[in-house]
């Protein structure tokens, strides 16, 4: 079944003087262009920006208790205390024990992974993990992308007479856990000029004050540990400015160098060449994998991979991680279409924010679908997989609705909640599924507007044919590594001729356009965009909206459009 075609606003780009698009540098016209359009004023900011340097990173001594994280570390090395790392199950968990790990193998000390199930346990710290690690023995607990909202547990595990260090990047409740030190950038007293690191990026920053404090693991290198900085940094979506700029710069330059059996492994199931490992890769191809073992089994299984001792063991694991992967993405199919046809069944399509519940909906997979709804939609929607006496469910907002915000204001009403203004995940008991969707609707009519759930379509430049070559695109690499908040330049042209469009994929599902524009042609791949074949005779003149990319084939290097939206040219609509 094809999606309703989405009508998306095209935000076209105002034009700038020649003069103005000087004041920042001698550059390429398209790429000042671009950086004039997001709002590039100072040279000396550009510059810096496009000039990506490893003393771009901050002193991870102004994380407020960086200072007694180290001192507690310091001391469980001089007396060889025993150490428990506890992440989440997503890839930014997974990541951020695995740093640890190598960290705190380096160090000698007698160190053990524990990821809670999804499963049974569910996010963060829990009693009962609490009381198990405390049987089994432990001095230490260093938390990593979790730990922040668990002050019960934090309580329970001082009672019983172990420190706890917690890493987290999640937004802090008002009363912070009892820890023995909390890093968290988020922090209201937290100076840290910058906000926006993950789970894993806060565990680089303790490796970091670490070697400043004279405190250094024998043969661990920044660069042994990159890697999995920016896999975790990337798949938590985490804007890709400021320090993350950074970090996952070099970080995917360790990735294409690296010789971790795990990232080999994964690669190859994924399709991807060493060595042309890029942020989009990394968040289609990789990250996906990596979520797939926490959303459906166990996440233990990705953190086994990526420190797989040996080829053998590795490639083993990674098979294991793209089975459930495959898994994932049927499920995560099967989930969206219920839900839109639940959605559509119930009269939801005319309210302003969608609550779908589904009795035998995977909780794995509802983020996704809620995701991909919120997108088809463009309205706020909320998916759960309703159980016995509770449903588990998350939510996807839209720009300028703050869903976290939204589910503060019915907090009575959940037995659990957390998230931020875009995403957010719940447990709530059946009883009050109705109280909370008459609650959200009522917030949402007073804060969502008509153009709000008009998807706007922000469009960098436009482009010529003729500016769209081989040389054009090395510069504009020079904005990489691109992701949220540093999108892959938009390009909009105007009035280009098809010379041939088919479909492709194996329901035709996907167009490809031969497209003529003056003297110049390009190719152009539509993902998803296979409904428009029969309104695109030959000669037919079209605007299109995409992005620039090389499509490499029998040795030799061409450039690519990927449409992001096309409509007919005025005249022919």
């Amino acid at each position: 079944m094809l999606n309703q075609r989405v009508m998306r606003h095209w935000q076209l780009p105002t034009s700038a003087s020649p003069s103005q698009l000087r004041s920042l540098g001698e550059y390429h016209p398209l790429l000042a262009a671009i950086l004039w359009n997001r709002g590039w004023r100072d040279a000396a900011a550009v510059e810096q920006f496009l000039n990506i340097d490893w003393k771009q990173r901050h002193d991870p001594f102004l994380l407020h208790d960086m200072d007694r994280a180290v001192e507690r570390i310091k001391q469980a090395v001089a007396q060889q205390q025993r150490v428990v790392v506890y992440g989440d199950f997503d890839t930014d968990g997974v990541t951020g024990v695995t740093l640890l790990m190598q960290l705190f193998k380096a160090f000698g000390l007698p160190v053990r992974p524990y990821i809670p199930k999804r499963e049974g346990e569910g996010y963060g710290l829990n009693l009962a993990a609490i009381e198990k690690l405390h049987q089994e023995g432990l001095d230490l607990l260093v938390t990593v992308d979790c730990g922040i909202s668990n002050v019960a547990e934090i309580s329970r595990a001082n009672e019983l007479g172990f420190d706890t260090i917690v890493l987290d990047h999640h937004q802090p409740p008002a009363n912070l856990p009892p820890a023995y030190a909390v890093v968290d950038p988020k922090r209201s007293d937290c100076a840290y000029p910058f906000k926006g690191l993950c789970g894993v990026g806060v565990a680089f920053k303790l490796y970091e004050a670490l070697w400043r404090a004279g405190i250094q693991p024998n043969n661990l290198r920044a660069r042994d540990i990159l890697d999995v900085v920016a896999l975790g940094t990337i798949a938590d979506m985490m804007p890709l400015t400021g320090e993350n700029r950074v970090l996952v710069h070099f970080g995917l330059q360790a990735m294409n160098e690296s010789q971790r059996p795990g990232l080999k492994a994964l690669l190859r199931v994924a399709g991807v060449e060493q060595g042309k490992i890029d942020a989009s890769s990394v968040g289609f191809r990789l990250s996906p994998r990596i979520n797939a073992a926490g959303r459906l089994v166990d996440a233990r299984i990705a953190y086994s991979l990526l420190l797989a001792p040996d080829q053998a063991q590795a490639d083993g694991f990674a098979d294991q991680l793209n089975s459930t992967n495959i898994e994932r993405q049927a499920l995560t199919r099967d989930v969206q279409q219920a839900a839109r046809e639940l959605a559509q069944n119930s009269g939801q399509l005319d309210q302003r924010i969608l609550v779908i519940v589904g009795e035998d909906f995977h909780h794995g997979v509802v983020g996704l679908a809620a995701g991909k709804l919120a997108e088809e939609f463009a309205r706020p929607v909320l998916v759960m997989g309703k159980e016995e006496d509770r449903s588990r469910g998350s939510a996807r907002s839209i720009p300028g609705f703050n869903i976290v915000n939204a589910l503060a204001e019915c907090a009575d009403l959940f037995e659990k909640y957390g998230g931020h203004a875009a995403a957010a995940g719940f447990t709530i008991a059946n009883e009050h599924i109705p109280e909370l969707e008459q609650r959200l609707q009522a917030i949402a009519n007073q804060q969502i507007t008509d153009a709000m759930m008009v998807p706007q379509l922000p469009i960098d430049a436009e482009a010529t044919f003729d500016q769209l070559n081989l040389d054009t695109l090395a510069v504009l690499e020079k904005m990489a590594p691109f992701g949220l908040e540093n999108p892959q330049p938009r390009f909009c042209s105007r009035r280009v001729t098809v010379i041939e469009a088919r479909g492709v994929g194996a329901e035709n599902q996907h167009l490809r356009l031969r497209l003529q524009q003056g003297r110049h042609y390009q190719t152009a791949i539509g993902f998803n965009l296979g409904d428009w074949l029969a309104e695109l005779p030959n000669g037919s003149q079209i605007d299109i909206v995409y992005t620039v990319g090389i499509n490499e084939w029998n040795g030799r290097s061409s450039v690519q459009l990927t449409l992001v939206d096309l409509r007919l040219s005025e005249g022919q609509r």
